[in-house]
């Protein structure tokens, strides 16, 4: 067993909830939870290694964070959750504020910043980007995926940490697909993130633009948000390196 104490935020609190629709699925599963205490007591994974520290191809390793993804939006919404459409609608309110704040460090690239903008905009205003609704996990990147393979049973992956909403399956593709490895140091690196799309929309069933889309958006508020959080020039030159691959995001649009 493992036990998780949380700082008190709005993004861990509802956890439990998507930890308890979820039944152990794809995710790990939570055996008791105290919410006064911000503590989730866990079965624990084993040997637990994240899926960005294992060294199998990185093809082997999206197909299987795909599939995790997959069956985390099959379960059923069974308990409240916040909308994805109003988190992101206070995104691009924030964001908005932070481009306008940082445009100096964009205008290189600010139609496709802008671009990041309005689609972060849209998704955040209902009914301008209908979809279809589902348990989000908010935050699969690959150290939130652990291998689980106890003794006498087959090796899984199991999800951790959500930031659960309910909403856009599509918003949850973004760190999978950018994060895994390095593919935008790839030699072809947009050939290289259509391909992940494409195994991406034939795995979820999400379109390829819904993906590239929200890839964009997402891109776009992370890149606000790093130079609002970190304000060393240092840091904020080492963050314009970033535009590349939101320059690549709205060129797959494009396409």
């Amino acid at each position: 067993m493992a036990l998780k104490i949380s700082f008190p935020h709005d993004e861990a609190k509802y956890e439990a909830a998507a930890l308890r629709m979820w039944h152990g699925l794809a995710a790990v599963e939570l055996l008791d939870h105290d919410s006064q205490d911000w503590a989730l007591l866990l079965r624990r994974a084993h040997p637990g290694t994240p899926m960005a520290q294992v060294t199998s191809p990185p093809q082997v390793r999206l197909q299987a964070g795909l599939e995790v993804l997959a069956n985390l939006h099959r379960a059923p919404l069974t308990e409240h959750l916040p909308s994805q459409t109003a988190v992101s609608a206070y995104w691009a309110e924030l964001a908005a504020e932070r481009a306008a704040r940082w445009r100096h460090l964009y205008a290189d690239a600010a139609v496709p910043m802008g671009q990041g903008l309005e689609l972060l905009r849209a998704f955040g205003t209902v009914g301008a980007m209908p979809a279809p609704t589902v348990l989000l996990h908010g935050d699969l990147n690959p150290g939130n995926v652990l291998l689980d393979a106890p003794r006498g049973h087959g090796a899984h992956w199991l999800a951790i940490d959500p930031k659960p909403m309910a909403g856009d399956p599509g918003y949850d593709l973004w760190p999978l697909l950018s994060q895994l490895d390095q593919p935008f140091a790839y030699p072809d690196p947009p050939a290289e993130l259509a391909a992940r799309v494409r195994l991406a929309e034939a795995t979820l069933g999400v379109p390829a633009q819904r993906i590239c889309e929200w890839a964009l958006a997402r891109c776009v508020e992370s890149i606000l948000w790093q130079w609002e959080t970190w304000q060393e020039p240092e840091r904020q030159a080492r963050t314009r390196d970033d535009l590349y691959q939101v320059r690549l995001w709205a060129g797959l649009l494009r396409h």
